[in-house]
């Protein structure tokens, strides 16, 4: 009798903890759909705005009026014939929020104010390696197998690695697609610092067809990665940055007192027409990230969104509004 007791009462037990496990696994379902429902329509807003607002050397001027700034020099700003006030959208990643049916947490970061993996060249490859914690003798290596990556050739560069070093039938012989791509360079991921990558991770981008770096939205990461900055230049340029645009090269060697060597043809101070937005839920654990991209000689699609991905917070966190500012935007 206890015997069969004990059965049915391990049955029960069994049948309480499947209906537990099926009912939070429906939960988990429902309040991905909400937030998939509620970040589609942020985004949409965030689309139009992207679209439609000027685009300035920090981000996007709301209800500025359409002109060339910043371009040839520190400017004043043009008022609003309007009469109204012009608001400021950064796209330096801060964190703003959004009421789509409940608050919202997002960033829009300016993709020319991330490190480009399809576009790692040089000594800001070498500090890139450095800041994800690849060891130094490991680096040459890891910078002739990423040439061997991106090149479309079957030819091993010294120390590098084609189809017959892969396991899984070689490398993808083009530029990256994906910021997290990198990884899959043979010896990759064995050779960084996992805390080191996942710190460096957000300020990763991947556009093979554009080269264009934003100094007036980048993070103290890609400023490190590029120049070869220290915390301390670092630190001054952002102050300076945020009384005004920075408008060249020698802006910035004068503000920070660096000596850089760089190709003086390439854009470094406005952004790339191209804009990541990443949206937290304050209600679940998804986060959505995607790329807003403008094309103003599209007529039939003046703006592309790719690079989609939808993925839950590190240990399921929901998003904190406590340091977060409110969008100067409205959707119209």
């Amino acid at each position: 009798m206890l015997a069969v007791t004990g059965v049915v009462t391990l049955i029960f037990l069994v049948a309480i903890t499947a209906l537990a496990s099926l009912s939070a696994e429906a939960a988990s379902a429902r309040a991905r759909v909400r937030f998939l429902q509620r970040a589609m329509s942020a985004e949409a807003a965030l689309s139009f705005m992207a679209a439609t607002e000027p685009t300035r050397a920090y981000g996007f001027g709301v209800n500025d009026i359409r002109q060339t700034l910043e371009m040839e020099g520190p400017q004043q700003e043009p008022s609003n014939v309007s009469g109204v006030p012009v608001e400021k959208v950064m796209a330096d990643g801060r964190r703003y929020t959004m009421d789509v049916d409940g608050p919202l947490v997002l960033r829009l970061q300016d993709q020319a104010g991330l490190i480009n993996t399809a576009q790692l060249f040089g000594q800001p490859h070498e500090r890139f390696l450095e800041s994800a914690g690849v060891q130094p003798g490991e680096r040459q290596a890891l910078i002739a197998r990423y040439t061997d990556y991106i090149d479309s050739d079957d030819l091993r560069q010294p120390n590098g690695a084609e189809r017959a070093d892969y396991a899984d039938g070689g490398p993808a012989n083009r530029r990256l697609i994906r910021p997290t791509e990198w990884l899959s360079i043979l010896g990759a991921r064995q050779a960084v610092e996992p805390k080191k990558w996942r710190a460096l991770r957000d300020a990763l981008a991947a556009d093979a067809t554009s080269a264009t770096q934003n100094v007036n939205t980048a993070g103290p990461a890609a400023l490190a990665v590029w120049f070869g900055l220290n915390d301390s230049q670092i630190e001054t340029l952002m102050r300076v940055r945020a009384e005004r645009p920075l408008t060249s090269l020698y802006d910035v060697a004068s503000v920070t007192g660096a000596v850089l060597d760089l190709d003086q043809e390439q854009i470094f101070t406005y952004p790339s027409g191209a804009t990541i937005l990443t949206l937290h839920d304050t209600r679940s654990a998804w986060v959505y990230r995607a790329r807003l991209t403008l094309t103003p000689f599209g007529l039939e699609q003046p703006l592309w969104i790719d690079q989609t991905e939808l993925t839950e917070a590190p240990k399921r966190a929901r998003a904190d509004t406590t340091d977060a500012i409110r969008l100067p935007y409205a959707p119209r």
